[in-house]
């Protein structure tokens, strides 16, 4: 509840202050250099000829200066000991208030050389640095406004450390290391906390000295506890805020007791010119000093010259000393150089902190805003399902049969029908044995088998032989013609109806993803049950996307070649999900370049592409170009780009295969493709507060990816992966992500197997069984266990090990809770 309370008030906080603070850094890197930048605009005017003559006095040099400047009065002066320096004064009006010039004096002839270049600038960066430059000043509400953000920034850098501590608080890239081959939101989300950890404690000095401007409170609660005294009151003003007229004294006298007690090199010497009770102040900086405030101060009385007091940089006490430069803390200055440059850097930087806060604050609003189900424009009304005109049950794996039923539901619902719609999962015999007219929309998985929801009613309730007598229905079967046993769970699932006495209502409809034909018998069957006529809406069309990125990931393992590719949409800004799904159109294998199976397998292991003429894509030639083939998709929208792991598939004639080949070998960078991507909530998780337990081989590293990539944008951690692949030199993929994400406690735990290494020789099932206690426990905590990767061999063995550690009573509660998913194929 804490941290939940914490990222709340941090989202909140940063949306409203954040704009704020972008313009406070921008102005303070700004302010951070600008005794350089305004020393390098006045560099011309701020060296002289050395005449070897004396310099004048500076009683001299004033009365030159006021001649030149009529009814102006010199109220600072500043000195050099070096030949070759030109002098400064500060000349203002007697009475006046407000900003005033600064100008280069010739210390030898006492010529005006110019005033500071840049100074208008600075004073206006100053005022919106300070208060917006909003009216009223530092009296209006400009203050209070950065007085505000100030105390936010405090919260963001406590309230940020606390929300991305890591689990191993002592490893250090779990803190500061910084991974930019990341994109989008992983990126954005990098960039705000590691570089938020880099410069935590520069913005918490920032926000604590720049309070000292915004409130007075602060400014004396300061003072005292860093020097046991009540600060100085201020400088009383005349009416309209006016200032005395300074009284005129003599100078001379007072400088010769200055050079005499520091010799003639004092590097820099500053003479405030009006007296108070009769002292003049100077200020020594000597050469060599790390800031410009690191000086010595000397009262000595005006008439006479004798000194009063000596105050010496090195004698003050630390609060003092902090005291006394706020300013040069809050700039950097006072740290030299190297921390300078450390915090005008760390202040420019503080925009992209509102920017990517910002990117990922929206992100999340889109992502909540997603509707992952296709909407129905009729809503089905609620019914018990025993006592429902229709009931509606569904096994699916990958989310096709879940539309299709539910379209089906939303049919019989305008027609006026009571519907209760149900995975097939929550249905027994008992509920059958009530029900009047069922529709039954299943999907066949892999080779025959089952959608995994739907495991426990094949192998429970279909051994029964319940009397269904009373029971029509129809039954729609989805599968793929590409595998032996097409449409094996829909057949079985009629099969077992007929037996138990049940009456079809039509012939079951057998169908091979969304074709055309089968749908359309679907439609005019639901048409001949009484249901209304609203059509079947079929999956989304095909878009173009381009290839922008390919690159082979086992470039001399034994195994086929495996490329990481990456593609951008060029129609819209589609959004998908971790566990989705990217249907590929290939184009035909006779479209590619005349190149022998080998070559095309030395340019494959190579990482390039055959170069091949592309031509528009259009609707028809996507029709034609059937199977589809299907690829887990490796990455999350936020990050911009669509990526997938594809491996090259070899005939027996060495030919490759027509989805991979044409991916991997055909298609060139830069060309284009049909794409469509297809909600996959088999294998979905909204990152919550329980742990993933992710296993996988091969390619399936892709959808585990994307489950990794989007808890770590969410700061969900603490999870666990086991991989198995053959090499660990050339097949562990993505491996600097992952350590990373190790490092920073998106993974607590990685296990992964090397089959063909002599020194590993194992399979990610030989990881489950080593580690079945672990999986108990982690179970235990409420974990969700996500399975990707082939199906033949490494599916069944995991499932094997998982029932075995855990019970095959748990796994099915498991799969039947969504706690126990997959996309294996």
């Amino acid at each position: 509840m804490t941290r939940r309370l914490l990222f709340q008030l941090h989202w909140l906080l940063g949306i409203s202050a954040g704009l704020v603070l972008a313009v406070m850094g921008l102005t303070g890197g700004l302010m951070s250099f600008e005794d350089e930048i305004m020393a390098a605009l006045s560099h011309d005017r701020a060296r002289v000829e050395a005449p070897g003559a004396p310099a004048l006095s500076p009683d001299a040099l004033r009365a030159r200066l006021e001649a030149q400047a009529p009814g102006q009065q010199v109220d600072r002066l500043v000195l050099h000991s070096d030949p070759a320096a030109a002098a400064q004064a500060r000349l203002s009006a007697p009475g006046a208030r407000g900003e005033r010039q600064l100008v280069y004096v010739n210390p030898y002839s006492g010529e005006v050389l110019g005033p500071e270049r840049g100074s208008a600038f600075f004073s206006f960066v100053r005022r919106v640095h300070r208060w917006l430059a909003l009216p009223d000043g530092p009296n209006g509400y400009g203050r209070q406004i950065t007085g505000i953000a100030a105390l936010s920034l405090i919260f963001f850098v406590l309230s940020g450390l606390y929300l991305r501590w890591p689990r191993q608080p002592l490893n250090w890239r779990a803190w500061l290391a910084l991974d930019l081959r990341r994109t989008g939101h992983n990126l954005y989300r990098s960039l705000h906390i590691v570089i938020g950890t880099w410069v935590a404690l520069v913005y918490l000095v920032f926000a604590l000295t720049g309070l000292w401007w915004s409130y007075e409170w602060y400014r004396a609660g300061v003072t005292r506890m860093l020097t046991g005294e009540a600060p100085a009151r201020r400088e009383a003003h005349g009416p309209r805020g006016e200032r005395a007229p300074a009284a005129v004294v003599p100078l001379d006298s007072a400088w010769r007791t200055f050079v005499a007690s520091v010799g003639p090199d004092y590097g820099q010497a500053t003479l405030f010119t009006a007296p108070q009770q009769g002292r003049l102040r100077i200020e020594r900086l000597p050469r060599g000093a790390r800031y410009s405030r690191m000086t010595d101060r000397y009262e000595i009385e005006a008439r006479n010259g004798t000194l009063v007091s000596l105050d010496r940089y090195a004698d003050r006490p630390l609060g003092a000393v902090i005291v006394g430069n706020i300013l040069p803390i809050h700039r950097g200055q006072f740290f030299g150089l190297p921390g300078q440059i450390v915090m005008g850097l760390a202040a420019l930087t503080m925009p992209m902190f509102t920017i990517t806060g910002l990117l990922l604050y929206l992100r999340r609003r889109r992502r909540r805003a997603t509707v992952s189900m296709t909407p129905l424009s009729t809503p089905v009304q609620p019914a018990d399902a025993a006592t429902a005109d229709w009931l509606i049950a569904y096994a699916s794996q990958t989310g096709g049969a879940e539309r299709y039923a539910r379209q089906a539901a939303q049919a019989c619902a305008a027609a006026g029908a009571s519907v209760a719609v149900l995975p097939l999962a929550k249905l027994d015999a008992e509920l059958l044995g009530q029900a009047r007219q069922a529709l039954f929309v299943v999907s066949t998985y892999g080779d025959g088998e089952p959608p995994d929801l739907a495991r426990r009613f094949a192998r429970t309730t279909m051994r029964l032989s319940p009397a269904l007598t009373q029971l029509h229905f129809g039954v729609l079967a989805l599968g793929d013609r590409e595998y032996p046993q097409f449409c094996a769970f829909g057949r079985a699932v009629e099969r077992w109806l007929l037996a138990a006495g049940a009456r079809p209502l039509f012939a079951t409809i057998e169908a091979d993803g969304d074709e055309a034909t089968a749908l359309a018998a679907w439609r005019e069957a639901l048409l001949a049950c009484g249901a209304a006529d609203i059509g079947v809406t079929v999956a989304p069309a095909f878009t173009r996307w381009r290839l922008i990125e390919r690159r082979c990931l086992n470039a001399g393992g034994i195994g086929l070649p495996t490329y990481r590719l990456a593609f951008e949409a060029i129609d819209g800004a589609p959004h998908w999900q971790a566990g989705d799904i990217a249907e590929v159109a290939p184009r035909p294998a006779t479209t590619w370049p005349a190149m022998a199976p080998a070559a095309l397998a030395v340019e494959a292991q190579d990482g390039g592409a055959a170069a091949v003429l592309d031509v528009p894509l259009s609707g028809a030639d996507v029709a034609s170009r059937l199977p589809v083939r299907e690829y887990s998709i490796a990455s999350i929208a936020a990050d911009g780009r669509l990526e997938l792991l594809v491996r090259q598939v070899r005939r027996d004639d060495g030919s490759l295969g027509l989805g991979s080949g044409w991916l991997t070998a055909g298609l060139p960078e830069g060309g284009e493709l049909a794409l469509r991507l297809r909600a996959n909530p088999g294998f979905r998780h909204t990152p919550g507060e329980a742990p993933l337990v992710l296993i996988g081989n091969g390619t399936g590293m892709a959808g585990l990816r994307a489950h990794l990539q989007a808890h770590a944008a969410a700061g969900r951690g603490g999870h666990w992966l086991l991989f198995g692949e053959r090499n660990a030199a050339f097949d562990a993929y993505f491996d600097d992500e992952l350590q990373a994400w190790r490092a920073d406690g998106t993974l607590a735990r990685l296990d992964r197997a090397y089959s063909r290494d002599a020194g590993c020789g194992r399979y990610v099932q030989d990881l489950l069984r080593d580690a079945a206690d672990e999986l108990r426990r982690w179970a235990d905590r409420g974990a969700v266990f996500l399975v990707c990767g082939s199906l033949e061999g490494m599916a069944a063995a995991v499932d094997r090990e998982l029932r075995a550690a855990l019970g095959d009573t748990r796994v099915d509660t498991l799969i039947e809770q969504g706690a126990y998913r997959r996309d294996v194929y």
